[in-house]
């Protein structure tokens, strides 16, 4: 097996099991419902305490002070939805940002200890994790 074959069978394992983000995590919260571009989004280093996210025009989309509101959007975004649910409440937005970010993590663990028991000389776990989240448009923050 190749390290593109590798990625290639992770990519499609991930696929076929990917939890929807945000909706796998917000149960029945009562949430807020944010209008977006359905573009891709961007999420540049925070001004003055402000996190900014922006299409790929520049534009700013959403604003906020919350850094997990931040990433929220961002992890949301996956799929460019227009009409984003966020829970009202900024402690329920922080715990589902947290489960899912467990849950990415969990994934990059998986694929890691496959990836050194089948190329347990090589270096290129990173390279590898990049291209399988990039086939599968996820972001880790």
């Amino acid at each position: 097996m190749t390290e593109k074959d590798f990625t290639a069978k992770w990519t499609e394992l991930i696929r076929g099991e990917l939890k929807n983000f945000p909706d796998d995590f917000i149960g029945n919260d009562k949430c807020q419902e944010i209008l977006l571009p359905g573009k891709i989004l961007f999420l540049p280093s925070p001004l003055f305490n402000c996190y900014q996210i922006i299409d790929e025009n520049g534009e700013t989309i959403y604003s906020t002070d919350d850094h997990f509101k931040a990433k929220y959007v961002i992890y949301a975004n996956r799929i460019k939805p227009v009409n984003l649910k966020m829970p009202v409440s900024e402690l329920r937005v922080y715990e589902v940002v947290r489960d899912y970010e467990k849950y990415l993590d969990s994934i990059l663990k998986e694929i890691e200890t496959d990836f050194k028991i089948t190329f347990p000389a090589s270096k290129g776990f990173k390279r590898a994790s990049a291209q399988i989240f990039n086939s599968l448009n996820l972001v880790r923050h």
